[in-house]
């Protein structure tokens, strides 16, 4: 089966300043058809705006000078039907029939919402009932009624508010009666503004509008005007609301049509822009790829090789030559040539290629890589950090391999330079140890030294006056030897510690292990010891018996000390350390209680270092000791006060696995 020719990854060289002037002349076309396309569309928007605003004014101007004739029109033939109440109310001591003269603002009763004759010797508030006005808009009747005797035609007044809360206001007609040229009265009427317009307007026109008496400060809008009704002495403004949208179909269909059209266009436009712009974009991506990529090459520390898919070596950057001491052209070189392994890499590790492959399917080695070294070509070798990657085309085949590997020689000196630094602090810090523990074990040896030197004495006495027979030195002698061997096993312990020698923790049991240590810790007179001790062995620590036991009764002597010093102030009968095993999660605490004064608060932060006592004629070790002792067991110490004792508390903490 033939293979596929490898990509070749030595040469990628692409020129775009030689691009055709056909391409050129395109792009050029393109932009200019669309701004010819973006400028048609916004003229088609801006003329049909203007067409319908256009549209709008005229259909305003139509509904204006139609509501002026139609309510002209009803208002008339409302004068003429006054004028002949008004003859028929001169001399007529009965108001006159209004139902009989059959018009239509007689039919239904309330479209008059009052109407009247008023002689010409009788004032106009006298003669109109009070609910019908209120004394602001006296004058404007008064006015009224001088107008149609001064003009001998009929003459309005209003809208004016009535005297009835809630009431919408009145719209006044007044119609002159002259006989034989004299003025002999008017007939008065006054229409509810509301009812005149549901009266007068028909319903086809409220179906599209919304028809209302306009406020003194209405403002048109876009969907509002109002339109005023001029009247013989007073002016009716009328507040009309268009209902949906009026505005014209026929251009907004062509503006539809030629929009569409003109998105068709835009789409060929974009399409031929972006399969255009998509070519040249691709040739100045490649072309930054190669600049990115050799540019990237020159710039980091790292070595980058590549392989195709057969394993033979096909790129080797200047990073790498510098690393191993050998030119880039000499490698690709030997490696074309297959004369063997290249030198810069050691035999014992296998075949180069095929440990950068596996290293590149491994994803674990792919996030943290693999340490190799190479030969450099002076002899010496070289850590490095290495890491691969298959070289995947657009399809998801594999082309090649590419791998880098990083210098990391100087970081594997200066971290073993920096262990041996750990190690060489530790050593002091050991030292330091000792140190706490020697000037602890001084004076912790005083007693037994002191002890040895009385029984010494005293059995040397007793010998030389021969008041002592042989049974009454053996256990003289068997303590004096016990205590002596405990001293020396004191100092042998310190002494391997000062050596740094690993302690040799043993498993114990920790109940008759504290029981023991407990009984035998002196105690001061009048102090009372409680153990509190779980049946049988209790749990079992690794743990180096003679150092525990030192510092087990370090604390329950300190406790000692320290209790009778608490019983008056606590209310407890007599004074009382208490020793006991708690557990918790994989731990064992040995704790113990006394009824002391416990240890103040801004005391406990320097209880456990060197040096510091806080009991007259201490100093200042044992308690340092202590803590040294259980971090050298992997555990810890702790200080609390004891919650029934009310005095000092320490755990010291110890794992029940090493």
């Amino acid at each position: 089966m033939p293979t596929a020719t490898p990509p070749d990854v030595d040469t990628l060289d692409l020129d775009t300043r030689h691009a055709s002037a056909l391409t050129r002349r395109a792009l050029a076309w393109l932009v200019t058809l669309l701004l010819l396309v973006a400028t048609s569309a916004v003229l088609m928007v801006l003329f049909l705006r203007a067409e319908e605003v256009h549209e709008a004014d005229r259909r305003r101007t139509a509904d204006t000078q139609w509501l002026d004739q139609t309510m002209r029109f009803h208002l008339r033939r409302l004068e003429a039907d006054l004028g002949v109440l008004a003859l028929q109310a001169q001399g007529s001591r009965q108001p006159p029939d209004a139902a009989a003269l059959g018009g239509p603002w007689w039919q239904s009763p309330g479209r008059v919402a009052f109407h009247g004759w008023i002689p010409a010797a009788t004032a106009a508030g006298d003669a109109l009932p009070a609910r019908t006005h209120t004394p602001d808009g006296v004058d404007d009747l008064v006015a009224m009624l001088e107008t149609t005797r001064g003009l001998q035609r009929a003459a309005y007044a209003g809208p004016l508010p009535t005297a009835e809360p809630g009431q919408p206001p009145w719209l006044w007609l007044a119609v002159p009666r002259f006989e034989q040229g004299l003025f002999v009265g008017d007939y008065v009427a006054a229409v509810a503004i509301d009812r005149l317009l549901a009266d007068t307007l028909p319903d086809w026109f409220l179906q599209d509008h919304r028809v209302a008496l306009a406020d003194d400060g209405a403002m048109p809008s876009e969907d509002t005007f109002v339109a005023p009704i001029n009247l013989p002495g007073a002016q009716l403004r009328l507040q009309v609301q268009s209902l949906g949208d009026q505005a014209p179909l026929a251009p907004r269909a062509f503006f539809a049509v030629a929009l569409v059209c003109l998105a068709g266009m835009l789409l060929a436009l974009a399409r031929l822009w972006r399969d255009t712009a998509r070519r040249q974009r691709t040739e100045a991506r490649l072309q930054t790829q190669l600049a990115l990529r050799n540019a990237m090459e020159r710039s980091v520390p790292l070595g980058l090789r590549a392989w195709d898919r057969d394993g033979r070596l096909i790129q080797v950057n200047q990073a790498f030559g510098r690393m191993v001491g050998w030119p880039p052209q000499e490698l690709l070189r030997r490696a074309a040539d297959g004369s063997g392994p290249l030198p810069h890499w050691p035999a014992e590790q296998g075949d180069e290629f095929e440990c950068m492959r596996q290293s590149a399917s491994d994803p674990d080695a792919q996030q943290v890589g693999r340490e190799w070294q190479l030969q450099h070509r002076d002899g010496h070798r070289i850590e490095v950090l290495a890491h691969g990657a298959p070289l995947l085309l657009a399809s998801g085949e594999v082309a090649g391999w590419i791998g880098s590997v990083l210098d990391i020689t100087e970081r594997r000196r200066t971290e073993r330079l920096a262990a041996r630094q750990q190690a060489q602090l530790e050593a002091s810090g050991r030292l330091v140890a000792v140190g706490e523990v020697a000037s602890t074990l001084a004076h912790e040896l005083n007693q037994p030294l002191g002890a040895l030197s009385s029984f010494a004495t005293g059995l040397l006495n007793r010998l030389r006056d021969q008041r002592i027979g042989y049974d009454e030195i053996v256990p003289v002698v068997e303590r004096i030897e016990r205590m002596a061997e405990k001293s020396g096993r004191v100092i042998q312990r310190v002494n391997a510690f000062a050596r740094r020698q690993e302690m040799s923790p043993q498993p114990m049991a920790l109940a008759p292990f504290v029981s023991r240590v407990a009984s035998d810790a002196d105690l001061p007179e009048g102090v009372q010891l409680v153990l509190d001790l779980p049946p049988g062995d209790g749990p079992r620590v690794p743990a180096d018996a003679m150092l525990l036991e030192h510092a087990l009764r370090n604390l329950i002597v300190n406790a000692g000390q320290w209790a009778p010093l608490g019983t008056a102030t606590s209310g407890l009968p007599a004074p009382c350390v208490r020793v006991e095993l708690v557990t918790d999660a994989g731990q064992v605490g040995l704790r113990v209680s006394d009824t002391g004064p416990g240890v103040p608060a801004d005391q406990a932060a320097t209880v456990f270092d060197a040096f510091s006592s806080h009991r007259p004629g201490g100093m200042g070790m044992g308690l340092a000791i202590c803590r040294s002792i259980a971090e050298a067991h992997h555990g810890r110490i702790e200080l609390s006060r004891s919650p029934d004792l009310l005095g000092a508390q320490f755990t010291l903490w110890l794992p029940l696995t090493p």
